[in-house]
């Protein structure tokens, strides 16, 4: 994970921050893009390797110039004709590309599935699957059953969403010369994300596999609709309405784009918190004060629907729910929003005016 300190930056409190505080698009536009992430077509199942986070510090670092989204892709590679698993989905006649995606019983599967308890529908029934950031794995299962997917999220740790669909796969692993478009099989995908899926992120309408066509169908998307976790030493997480807007107190923010080691966990705000109090602690004013984090807003940042990062404003004192009014900002015509927006507040903030013990003031 890279940290980002951007615009207006943390170290120091000498800077006249905005009033109110407006997410910083031109900070966002130069920081590193998300990561997405396009699951692999020709495995039953698939579990990423877990990336280890680094720790929050307030370190000053450039990003890149662009701003083109960074994409893993599978390399394809021609096929040995060898059998691949066994659907467990109806295929339809003829066996076609036209009919799959036609064919009325294999929607009806996604229309008609029940929505988990504890989770909100994004999407339903799409001819497309999500391509998203911090992907946390695929199963294939033996039927359309969104429980069962549910079941697979709560599982993994920092599963915040997932993804099932209906894919037409090839029966044998194509090959340009002896198997170039093989019979098909019908196979029931799960996909699990760390991050809060949007219908936006529904753009993976298949490949070719030489002549065989993989398309998909009845693709739906659920997110989980209970709030983060609470973190140590931390009160919350509360729980609003957009992103703080706060007459005074604002410190800064922290901006991480969302990654394969990066997903919506407000904890990485906390770390950037507590990091940028002991920044402050150790760079005092000339009186020995300083400026502590003692309350943070983390949420979810999107672009044209499409989520992007989590960002972190800090505050040295805590606000109501009231103050979450900023629902989003234009850079342009790019439409930048706020969702999954929560607060949490120091259990023991230090006695303000804050004094480094470390420090002797000027003078004396």
């Amino acid at each position: 994970m890279r940290f980002s300190f951007l615009a207006f930056g943390l170290i120091g409190t000498a800077f006249a921050l905005p009033h109110p505080q407006d997410i910083d698009l031109d900070g966002v536009a130069a920081a590193e893009p998300p990561v997405i992430v396009t699951p692999p077509y020709d495995v039953a199942s698939n579990i990423p390797s877990v990336l280890t986070t680094t720790s929050a510090a307030p370190i000053a670092t450039d990003g890149p110039d662009s701003r083109k989204r960074s994409d893993i892709v599978v390399e394809k590679r021609d096929g040995t004709c060898a059998a691949q698993p066994a659907g467990s989905g109806p295929v339809p006649s003829p066996d076609t590309v036209a009919a799959f995606q036609s064919d009325p019983d294999l929607q009806a599967l996604a229309t008609n599935a029940p929505s988990p308890y504890g989770y909100a529908s994004v999407f339903t029934n799409m001819a497309a699957s999500v391509n998203a950031p911090n992907y946390m794995g695929l199963h294939t299962l033996t039927s359309f059953d969104t429980l069962g997917c549910a079941n697979l999220c709560d599982r993994a740790s920092g599963c915040t969403a997932f993804n099932i669909y209906i894919e037409r796969d090839p029966s044998v692993s194509p090959n340009a010369t002896n198997c170039p478009n093989p019979p098909s099989v019908t196979n029931f995908k799960c996909t699990l994300y760390g991050t809060p899926l949007t219908s936006g992120e529904a753009v993976n309408t298949g490949q070719y596999r030489d002549s065989f066509q993989i398309v998909i169908v009845g693709s739906n998307a659920y997110n989980k609709n209970s709030p983060p976790p609470a973190i140590s030493g931390f009160t919350g997480p509360v729980e609003l309405g957009g992103a703080i807007n706060a007459p005074n107190s604002y410190m800064g923010y922290q901006y991480f784009p969302f990654s394969q080691s990066q997903g919506f966990d407000p904890a990485t705000c906390a770390s950037a918190c507590t990091a940028q109090t002991a920044y402050d602690e150790q760079h005092p004013n000339a009186d020995c004060s300083y400026l502590p984090c003692i309350f943070f807003n983390a949420y979810v940042l999107s672009e044209d629907g499409v989520p992007q990062g989590l960002y972190c404003s800090m505050y040295n004192a805590t606000w109501a729910p009231s103050y979450g009014t900023n629902y989003g900002q234009y850079r342009g015509s790019d439409r930048y929003t706020v969702s999954d927006s929560y607060s949490y507040s120091l259990m023991s903030p230090p006695t303000q005016p804050a004094l480094s013990p470390s420090c002797t003031p000027s003078g004396d």
